[in-house]
């Protein structure tokens, strides 16, 4: 008798700890629905403190220094309708009156960074000098009646030159070459050395950096995100050589390219997604 009276008053404390009013079952789901607010809020604010530190740890002169081709492409277009415009006005430069700032974004391919190895000293040389000796030395332009005309007419033969060697009007192969010997260039360690573990290693990482800027427009991409995880197990590897070599050099290139201890040493997956 006494054992079947405690287990019904077991019974009875158990059905009252369940509450199944629905005032209560809407509570629990108040509760779980602010608990998982605040869970998604703190994973939000994780991303942002870390995506904060990433960008002031990139923050490094060598990768200031390199092109963006969807920054530099995004100067340099322009319609049909405002080239016409402009032809039609007579400008030399080309502009185009922004709808509501009311700022001009002026589309002359001067970005100071040229294509095929071409220096800005050479570029001066053909847009500035070259036109005053073709209308002195050439024959055609001697017969022109108007000097005027004819200066003009070599100034601007000399600006479709620049333009056309401009990097603002190249592709994206050849801002990753420019790129890449950007890279050599500041990271060898004597005039055309192209094999210490730095230049290989910053060469890798302006490589991993063109392919980042493509999968986070192309998510679904899953064979450049395969090779984008080998170029990391690459650079990694190379920066292990060298941290065998000389633990200065290392540092210091981990510095300069942005990258910390963990990003090498750690393990190194491939990303779902790149943000």
């Amino acid at each position: 008798m006494l054992r079947s009276a405690h287990t019904f008053s077991q019974a009875v404390r158990a059905v009252r700890a369940v509450h199944t009013t629905p005032a209560f079952a809407a509570k629990r789901r108040n509760n779980r629905k602010a608990e998982l607010e605040a869970q998604r809020n703190a994973e939000a604010e994780a991303a942002r403190r870390a995506q904060e530190q990433l960008r002031k740890l990139k923050d490094t002169n060598f990768l200031n220094s390199l092109v963006n081709p969807e920054k530099l492409f995004s100067t340099t277009q322009i319609s049909q309708e405002d080239a016409a415009a402009a032809v039609s006005s007579g400008q030399v430069s080309l502009q185009q009156q922004a709808g509501e700032g009311g700022s001009v974004i002026r589309r002359e391919a001067n970005s100071g960074h040229f294509a095929c190895h071409v220096q800005p000293e050479e570029v001066k040389l053909v847009a500035e000098v070259a036109p005053k000796a073709m209308v002195g030395s050439d024959f055609r332009f001697s017969l022109q009646v108007m000097p005027e005309l004819a200066e003009k007419s070599a100034h601007i033969q000399a600006d479709i030159v620049r333009r056309v060697i401009s990097l603002d009007n190249a592709n994206s192969s050849a801002i990753m070459h420019y790129n890449i010997s950007n890279a050599v260039k500041t990271f060898g360690r004597s005039e055309g050395d192209s094999g210490s573990p730095e230049v290989q290693a910053a060469v890798w990482t302006v490589r991993i950096n063109n392919l980042e800027e493509h999968l986070r427009g192309h998510n679904k991409d899953h064979h450049n995100r395969r090779a984008y995880t080998k170029l990391l197990h690459k650079r990694a590897k190379m920066l292990k050589y060298l941290k065998r070599e000389s633990l200065e050099r290392y540092y210091l290139c981990l510095k300069q390219l942005g990258l910390t201890k963990e990003m090498v040493e750690g393990e190194i997956l491939q990303p779902k997604r790149i943000v």
